[in-house]
């Protein structure tokens, strides 16, 4: 299997920066974000400065994160697959957990690698299953989609005005149980890396190039990072294209209000509807994509436990299935998932 390289899924958020330990006896004093450069000290009596990964506000960095989604009912109209008719599939709601935890392994004045790994299950809930016949609702019915996976990301300070930043990701992608395994046809590899630049504690940018599978399919996509705080230090722009971008308001050291979208997806292994409806395929896989715009309402709830409250509306831009194998269009099927409001809700281990 040939290794690819790069990509952001979407789960850049461990480019995400940390923040101070915050005082609770001097609550107008607290600032999450407030970090100085890096310093080195060489033996020849010289200092050298290299810039840090953060800049002054930023949102906190999580370490942990665990998180339930729930998606209102919303329809699937489905196309015709061999000899299974179209219909279209009312969805009572979507359920869904998210687990994420990242840690810095080596941190110094060189270099800071963070390691990762990540978790996603999402259920639809389908009711009356008895009157469908076609394969997919009824596969998501009864497995749904499960993705997990490992992460590892390297900032590399150059000097104290630039950066660079590595990400490397494998995630397997299915419709099947856990113990499933599939590294052939259900690993997806991504990445992305990034050269960048901060003039000062309250701008940072950079621009680079990320192989993806956030549209559903494979993509190599530009990358921009864009993340500055206003003068006034209570405004802010967190920016990570194509993945995301939040206008970031901070109410309190202790409370943040974001406004933005996330642009989320990845393509899945669909072995159950190969092997419970013999459809004559090697290789299924459901290219499912969306887009989120949300409002995301964070707070500290004790020392360093912070909570994420989230409410949006999701845009269905993808959610086909192709037989890979085969590497011929057209699509297996093209489908419609309609929009649905959602809601998240998270508990968060932030950095000290």
């Amino acid at each position: 299997m040939n290794f690819k390289l790069l990509l952001v899924p979407i789960l850049f958020s461990t480019i995400s920066l940390a923040q101070t330990k915050p005082d609770s006896t001097k609550i107008e004093e607290e600032d999450f974000s407030m970090y100085a450069e890096v310093v080195e000290t060489p033996g020849n009596g010289k200092t050298k400065v290299y810039c840090s990964q953060k800049i002054l506000g930023l949102s906190p960095s999580k370490l942990i994160s665990l998180g339930a989604d729930f998606v209102g009912a919303h329809t699937l109209s489905v196309d015709t697959i061999n000899n299974y008719a179209n219909n279209t599939t009312n969805i009572g709601n979507n359920t869904g957990v998210r687990f994420a935890a990242n840690f810095p392994v080596i941190s110094n004045n060189k270099m800071i690698l963070s390691l990762g790994v990540n978790y996603l299950d999402f259920k639809y809930n389908i009711a009356n299953t008895s009157f469908i016949s076609n394969p997919l609702p009824l596969t998501l019915s009864k497995t749904g989609l499960r993705s997990y996976g490992v992460n590892g990301t390297l900032f590399k300070p150059f000097n104290a005005k630039m950066f660079g930043i590595l990400q490397l990701a494998a995630d397997h992608n299915s419709a099947s149980n856990l113990d499933e395994f599939n590294a052939k046809l259900g690993l997806k590899y991504s990445g992305a890396i990034i050269i960048g630049w901060k003039p000062h504690e309250r701008l940072q940018y950079g621009f680079g190039v990320t192989q993806t599978y956030r549209g559903g399919s494979l993509n190599y996509l530009p990358v921009i990072l864009y993340n500055y705080t206003f003068k006034n230090k209570k405004c802010g722009i967190e920016m990570l294209l194509p993945a995301r971008a939040n206008f970031r308001y901070t109410i309190n050291p202790r409370n943040l209000l974001l406004v933005g979208f996330e642009f989320e997806g990845n393509s899945y292994y669909m072995k159950p509807m190969i092997n419970d409806f013999n459809l004559g395929f090697n290789n299924l896989q459901l290219h499912r994509s969306e887009i989120r715009p949300r409002v995301t309402y964070e707070f500290r709830v004790h020392n360093f436990i912070w909570m994420s409250l989230q409410a949006g509306y999701r845009i269905s831009y993808k959610f086909n299935i192709d037989d890979v194998a085969a590497d011929t269009p057209p699509l297996i099927m093209e489908n419609k998932l309609a929009g649905a409001p959602y809601v998240n809700i998270s508990l968060n281990l932030v950095s000290p």
